[in-house]
């Protein structure tokens, strides 16, 4: 359905928070910027290329992820095809128009071009960002095992982690367990307009529940991608500053996990703004600069709008189609599923 004047007009006012946001951010902490500036303090290029390897080989390891999801359920789909829609999902999260997040026009491309089971398919991009999630707590949560105790509001913080991780496997054991094909739930498909769309679902349900091995392997697989995207998060830090300045490696897979949560929750363009003042508060709770944290948040943006950009080369090959599905989506009478179905800006389920 097409979007209220007043949503579209919140919708455009994202940016210029989030801008806002950022600015007021560094104005806070042009000390370190200016250390930067004057040569006082050294950038150090061997991690921020390093930085940048792990980041690109992390998110490409996602796209991986969703592919084996998507393939579970027997459709007709290439890595290619995953590489392709998630690049172009990766630069909408910057740039997508109003409301339109990187995993509507996923959801769009993707039901645009398969022409069986649209619902389902869209569906697999909804778990792939709650296996993401998923594993994001697990990372932190093991690290709360070993973390220094010394860390401002530490034993919040583990109660968050160790129960959002243990909310997140309770509820894929019961997706994956008879349970999850009960007579109320298969009830649900004898519903009017929407029975047909539950049969699906627990027809895709059943297909997981036969393929076990390919739910474990994504949920490692995000666990691995985890560790590389804060590990590149660590050395954008020493990147910009010097070791004495950072809080430690595991500290680090203590820390950002619920940063980037923030990021996610935060209905701002990619998290712009939300993250480095998450990362910058992290810092201080650990006892270290803040100013690092920003600073270091800041040059681990840059690193993704850089990645970003490589889902600008899939745009211009595919502007004309694309714009025409995001037309459709917001005409009530086409075809094509809605747009408005959530993103990862405005969904805690991406990560």
């Amino acid at each position: 359905m097409p979007q209220s004047p007043l949503r579209q007009l919140l919708s455009w006012l994202k940016w210029p928070i989030a801008l806002s946001l950022i600015a007021w951010l560094g104005y806070q902490n042009r000390e370190q910027f200016e250390r930067i500036l004057s040569g006082e303090q050294e950038v150090h290029w061997q991690f921020l290329a390093a930085a940048f390897a792990l980041c690109m080989s992390s998110i490409v390891l996602t796209f991986f992820r969703w592919y084996l999801l998507v393939v579970a359920l027997d459709f007709p789909f290439l890595f290619r095809d995953a590489l392709r829609l998630g690049f172009l999902g990766y630069l909408f999260n910057y740039v997508a128009p109003g409301a339109v997040g990187g995993d509507a026009v996923k959801a769009l491309v993707l039901a645009n071009e398969q022409t069986s089971r649209r619902a389902v398919a869209v569906a697999t991009i909804l778990l792939d960002r709650i296996l993401g999630l998923l594993a994001l707590l697990m990372v932190g949560a093991g690290a709360a095992l070993v973390v220094s105790a010394d860390i401002e509001h530490r034993a919040k913080i583990v109660a968050v982690l160790w129960g959002g991780a243990s909310a997140g496997l309770l509820g894929l054991t019961v997706m994956l367990s008879p349970a999850a094909r009960s007579r109320p739930v298969v009830a649900l498909t004898r519903l009017p307009k929407v029975g047909g769309l539950f049969a699906d679902l627990l027809d895709a349900v059943a297909l997981y529940q036969s393929r076990r091995g390919v739910i474990v392997l994504t949920v490692l697989i995000s666990v691995v991608g985890h560790f590389g995207v804060i590990s590149s998060f660590y050395l954008c830090a020493l990147a910009v500053s010097n070791s004495q300045m950072v809080p430690g490696y595991v500290a680090h897979l203590f820390l950002i996990p619920l940063a980037e949560i923030v990021g996610v929750i935060v209905p701002l363009p990619g998290g712009v703004g939300a993250l480095e003042g998450a990362v910058q508060k992290s810092y201080e709770m650990a006892g270290a600069n803040p100013q690092v944290g920003f600073l270091a948040a800041g040059v681990y943006r840059l690193t993704t709008i850089v990645i970003a950009i490589v889902g600008a080369a899939f745009y211009v090959l595919q502007k004309r189609r694309i714009a025409t599905l995001l037309a459709s989506a917001s005409d009530p009478d086409g075809d094509v599923p809605s747009a408005d179905t959530g993103s990862i800006d405005d969904d805690l389920a991406k990560s």
